[in-house]
């Protein structure tokens, strides 16, 4: 078992004119389907029940001092255009990632490509959290070669120039929000990171949580989306950190074409 905290959080991807707005297109697209079809002979099947969301998203999230995985699913829909029913189209994926490098698995496909070993990152080493001075501890860390990788992340979150908020709770959690850039273009996310618990997650970069355990996510024309359960200190088994290991998984070595 291994002590983790661990989140699962619902939600969906907010298109640039809005959810609403993606529903009513693809409610449009159907009924364009049966004025095209209607003549046709064909039997058709258009929805008798809609999405909620034109893209549905889901992520569980497990961290621990010196590992993390994240799952990600989603499911989004087409209009097929045999029949006029919706297709949905399904993507499962997780990433494992840690001192010892990252692990990319395509549940659907069930392959994983990269650093995966058996144990799921077990023996991988805790980074140092920073607390002060990010400045001085990236320089230190970049000067030694085994932390390049570590100091060129921390680097990159210091240059988003993440603005601490308020506080709030999320499935019972505690976690602050944080105004982060996150593309060139100048788009601010609000992310809250949790608080407390008996350790720092990985790659967490000070005890406010910032790249820690995510409880919410609001960003425009992107992601919304909020724990629906999460807790702090509690226990998993170590098969959460490698699901690449079970039965009909196919492991690709780094630098393998």
């Amino acid at each position: 078992m291994v002590k983790v905290h661990r989140a699962r959080l619902d939600g969906y991807l907010d298109f640039e004119n809005g959810d609403a707005a993606a529903l009513a297109e693809l409610k449009e697209r159907v009924r364009r389907c049966e004025r095209a079809l209607a003549a046709s002979g064909r039997a058709l099947h258009p929805p008798t029940v809609w999405p909620d969301h034109m893209s549905s998203h889901r992520d569980d999230q497990y961290s621990a001092p010196n590992r993390k995985i994240r799952y990600t699913s989603g499911v989004s829909y087409v209009v097929n255009g045999n029949d006029c029913s919706l297709i949905a189209e399904i993507a499962s994926t997780a990433m494992l990632s840690s001192s010892k490098g990252v692990c990319n698995i395509d549940l659907v496909r069930k392959t994983a490509r990269g650093e995966c070993d058996a144990s799921g990152h077990a023996d991988a080493r805790p980074e140092p959290q920073v607390q002060d001075g990010m400045a001085d501890l990236i320089r230190k860390m970049a000067a030694n070669p085994a932390m390049a990788a570590a100091a060129a992340q921390l680097t990159a979150v210091a240059g988003t120039g993440a603005v601490r908020g308020g506080q709030r709770t999320v499935a019972g959690v505690r976690c602050t929000d944080w105004r982060q850039q996150i593309d060139p273009q100048g788009t601010i996310a609000t992310l809250c990171y949790a608080t407390g618990g008996s350790f720092v997650p990985f790659r967490a970069v000070n005890q406010e949580g910032l790249g820690g355990l995510l409880l919410a996510n609001t960003t425009p024309h992107g992601l919304q989306l909020k724990a629906v359960d999460a807790r702090l200190d509690t226990q998993v088994g170590n098969a959460v950190f490698a699901p690449y290991m079970a039965p009909g998984f196919t492991l690709e070595r780094s630098g393998q074409p």
